[in-house]
Formats: C-alpha cells, sequence, structure tokens
C-alpha cells in the first residue's frame, strides 16, 4: 500500500530517511505558489506516480532517462534517492546511464554518473548510520491521510499510518479503516500480504476459495501471487493493518472490483 514519490525539480532529501515528495513540494514551493505545491501533490504524488499501470521500480527508471536526457543534474539528484527508495538497484542505474550513452549523448551521460557517484556513497553512508539509529515509530493515525482510490476500492476506506522499512529490509504497509461493505477491489502482492484486525467485523476471500470472516485480533495470511479481496462486514465498519513487501519497487498489482453479487455471496458465506 504505502508507498513515496518525488517531482522532477525537487532537492535532494536527507538521505537518513525515505522521502516525504508531498512534504518537500510543500516546503520548496507552498511560501511562494501555494497553489502549484498543492496540485503537484494531489496530482503527481497521489495519482501519477500511484497509477498501477506501472510500478515504481519502471516509473523511476523511465523518469531517471528522460532526467538524463535533458540534462537536468538537480533534479536527477533526487529521482536517483527515490529510484533506490522504490526497488532499483545500482546496477540497473549504471547500466540505463551506459545504455542512454548511446542515444541521449556522452556528456549527459557522464554527467549522470557523477550525480550517481555521489548518489551511491551518500546513500550507503546513510545505510551504515542507519543500523545505529534508535527505532522508528510509525504513530496510530499519522498522516498522510488517504482515501481509497475508487478505481481500488468499493465504499468509504480511508488508510492512515503508512510506512516503509529502510533497505536491506523490503517491508511496507498501513492502517486501512472500512466503512460498512467497503471492500477492496480483487487485487494480488508479489510476495504476499499479512492482515491484522484491529477492530470491527470483516471478510477475506482467496479467488475460487471460500469466504472467511474476520474479527478483532484475527490475523490472515494471503500467499504470494494470489488473487483475494478484503473488507467490511455489510453493517460494521472494520479496521485492519496490511502488512506486504516490496518487490522490484512495487507492492500491489490491482484487479477488477469485487462486484455486489460477490459480496453479498461472501458476507452470506461467511457468518
Amino acid at each position: 500500500m504505502a508507498q513515496e514519490t518525488k517531482p522532477a525539480e525537487v532537492a535532494s532529501p536527507s538521505a537518513a530517511k525515505p522521502m516525504d515528495p508531498g512534504a518537500r513540494a510543500h516546503q520548496l514551493m507552498d511560501d511562494v505558489a501555494p497553489k502549484l505545491a498543492d496540485i503537484t501533490d494531489k496530482v503527481l504524488f497521489s495519482d501519477v506516480w500511484e497509477r498501477p499501470g506501472l510500478s515504481k521500480h519502471d516509473r523511476s527508471l523511465v523518469t531517471v532517462a528522460a532526467l538524463i536526457a535533458m540534462g537536468r543534474a538537480e533534479s536527477l539528484r533526487s529521482h536517483l534517492e527515490l529510484a533506490l527508495q522504490n526497488g532499483v538497484t545500482r546496477e540497473e542505474l549504471v547500466e540505463e546511464i551506459t545504455h542512454l550513452a548511446f542515444y541521449t549523448g556522452w556528456p549527459n551521460a557522464v554527467a549522470a554518473i557523477g550525480v550517481a557517484r555521489e548518489t551511491f556513497a551518500r546513500n550507503q553512508s546513510a545505510s551504515a548510520t542507519a543500523k545505529t539509529t534508535d527505532a522508528e515509530i510509525f504513530k496510530a493515525n499519522s498522516g498522510p491521510f488517504s482515501a481509497g482510490e475508487p478505481g481500488n476500492f468499493t465504499g468509504d476506506a480511508k488508510i492512515t499510518s503508512r510506512y516503509r522499512t529502510a533497505p536491506p529490509s523490503h517491508g511496507s504497509g498501513g492502517t486501512v479503516a472500512f466503512g460498512p461493505g467497503g471492500r477492496t477491489a480483487w487485487h494480488s502482492h508479489p510476495l504476499g500480504q499479512t492482515l491484522i484486525v484491529l477492530s470491527g467485523h470483516g471478510i477475506v476471500q482467496t479467488w475460487g476459495s471460500p469466504a472467511h470472516a474476520l474479527g478483532p485480533g484475527d490475523i490472515a495470511w494471503i500467499p504470494a501471487g494470489v488473487k483475494h479481496w478484503h473488507g467490511a462486514a455489510p453493517k460494521e465498519a472494520m479496521t485492519h493493518v496490511g502488512i506486504a513487501d516490496v518487490q522490484n519497487g512495487n507492492t500491489v498489482t490491482w484487479m477488477e472490483k469485487v462486484s455486489d453479487t460477490q459480496y453479498g455471496e461472501a458476507a452470506r458465506s461467511s457468518r
């Protein structure tokens, strides 16, 4: 679920923590162009980078290629940082720059290698420092708050307390509060998903299998690549924590919505 992005002209964030692009946009532009900061946050961060058509891993590769072609070294700095956070490896980035030397020009590629060298060194230093730091706490109901994307959810769904662990770990997750009848679309996770119910009652179902009722304290594990959905009971809200590992910058593949007929049958059979 959860995930971080970066606009084209945003400066490098602190390497010690995952970047918060929305906050960075407001920090850099809010005092001069608050509307531009707001549009950047809502359109670029919350829409374009979250669209399921491309994984964030692939979006980072495309963005880095475009910035190298345009010779935008300052923007490239921040997007190399973001690419590493999105699961792009150093080897992939170096290979991309090498390939682009023959299509975007030798000077652009050489300049990009210099920026990559600085970024890799900073990232390596931050990783070493991170091993000695204190625990990082993700407070309950912490921001940024977001409503479930209409194409991926039916009914009321609010997502808070998003997090992503620092390398070499690849964990991510968040808290989702469903209103009565609220539910996800069918989807899968490349490395599986764990659901921990905090309150209320709900339903989880994998494709071709019976639906299962969920209650407070229940834990559901959905295996890697298995098509499934989950959500609240028809007349009761449910809040759960969803945990999924990142693979190549991707945590979820969205599919079609759960129909009212499918939901109704699942609700009846899981009582």
